[in-house]
């Protein structure tokens, strides 16, 4: 069967869903992405930042009190939690030292927008996510404490906290808009 016979068997909404689908790809709204890029690797490297402040607290922690706690245990499993975020945002790459994946050729930051699938997309968007609750858990447990850690700048450590749990929420507000105008097209002036 040749094109223009299997055309004519389509009827109208047939072909006009086809002519849609052929040119998402070129015509999506991609308004957007360029900031999506640069926050999935704000969040990737405040998710990363929270863990590891999670382990090095519980570590001290436990050589403090001599021994596992409630409180070190949820930092220690928070941290955790946050270290496999920071992982799938990257697509598990970072199991490998930098300087070893720049001598292997190896990809070094994560794929950009453009890159990923819809699943990739929207899998980074809840690991965000999970990362904002993993981090609200280590932010509760700096704010039950009764001495609170004063950064350099003399604010309140677990303010910093909660403030990356804000931007985290942002970030995966961001993302899902961006992945709902990744799937209209943009609307041309005068009209197609």
């Amino acid at each position: 069967m040749d094109m223009t016979s299997a055309t004519a068997t389509m009827d109208d909404s047939e072909l006009e869903l086809k002519a849609q689908r052929d040119s998402m790809g070129r015509f999506e709204d991609q308004s957007g992405r360029e900031g999506a890029d640069g926050t999935l690797i704000l969040a990737d490297a405040l998710t990363y930042a929270a863990g590891a402040t999670a382990f090095i607290t519980a570590i001290l922690d436990a050589m403090e009190d001599g021994g596992l706690t409630t409180r070190t245990g949820v930092l220690i499993g928070a941290g955790f939690g946050l270290w496999l975020c920071s992982q799938s945002l990257n697509n598990f790459r970072r199991l490998l030292p930098v300087w070893l994946r720049v001598v292997l050729g190896m990809r070094v930051l994560p794929e950009t927008f453009e890159e990923q699938s819809t699943f990739s997309r929207k899998r980074r968007m809840w690991t965000i996510v999970v990362a904002a609750f993993l981090t609200a858990i280590i932010a509760l447990q700096f704010t039950m404490d009764g001495a609170s850690i004063i950064t350099r700048s003399g604010i309140p450590f677990h303010y910093v906290l909660w403030g990356i749990v804000v931007l985290d929420i942002l970030v995966a507000l961001q993302w899902y808009s961006v992945i709902g105008k990744s799937n209209q097209i943009v609307e041309r002036p005068g009209g197609w």
